[in-house]
């Protein structure tokens, strides 16, 4: 099944959440700009506005598969947990 998203929004409700100013900071952090780098943006926005689950876990997949990936997976894994 594919919905629309608004990603406009979607983010904006991150941001604005308890755990935005923690999550904001590490996607500007050195790691963060390095990792989205390596991101397909267009790809991205495109699976993303059309709900096509396959290809943006693809891509999770394949950032994930990295050391990189890993350790941002689990800094941001760790600043939710930390603004529970």
């Amino acid at each position: 099944m594919k919905q629309d998203i608004d990603l406009e929004e979607y983010a904006r409700q991150v941001r604005q959440g308890k755990n935005g100013a923690a999550l904001e900071k590490l996607t500007t952090s050195e790691a963060g700009v390095k990792l989205a780098a390596k991101v397909d943006g267009e790809r991205l926005t495109k699976a993303a506005q059309q709900g096509d689950a396959q290809t943006l876990a693809d891509m999770l997949k394949g950032i994930l598969s990295t050391p990189e990936g890993k350790s941002f997976a689990a800094q941001v894994e760790k600043a939710v947990q930390d603004g529970r």
